[in-house]
């Protein structure tokens, strides 16, 4: 199973960054989230990643970034 991104879908809104430092933290706090969300406000260049750290909300039924993701622009996908 993998977390993936439809890039058309997403607006870079970082709900998904703060979903999942809640998941790890219990706060909202962007340092500590498995997920990297950045926009370049000079060029508009995105970067989107998922780091070593995403366990994929094993406590969850859904991850989190994929539940709490507002434009649905992320989906679990059997790999």
């Amino acid at each position: 199973m993998r977390i993936k991104r439809n890039e058309r879908l997403c607006y870079y809104c970082k709900s998904c960054q703060l979903a999942c430092s809640f998941h790890h933290t219990g706060t909202f706090w962007p340092d500590k989230s498995s997920i990297s969300v950045y926009r370049n406000p000079v060029n508009g260049e995105t970067e989107w990643r998922i780091d070593s750290t995403c366990d994929q909300c094993s406590s969850e039924k859904t991850p989190l970034c994929v539940k709490y993701c507002t434009y649905g622009a992320l989906e679990v996908a059997d790999e």
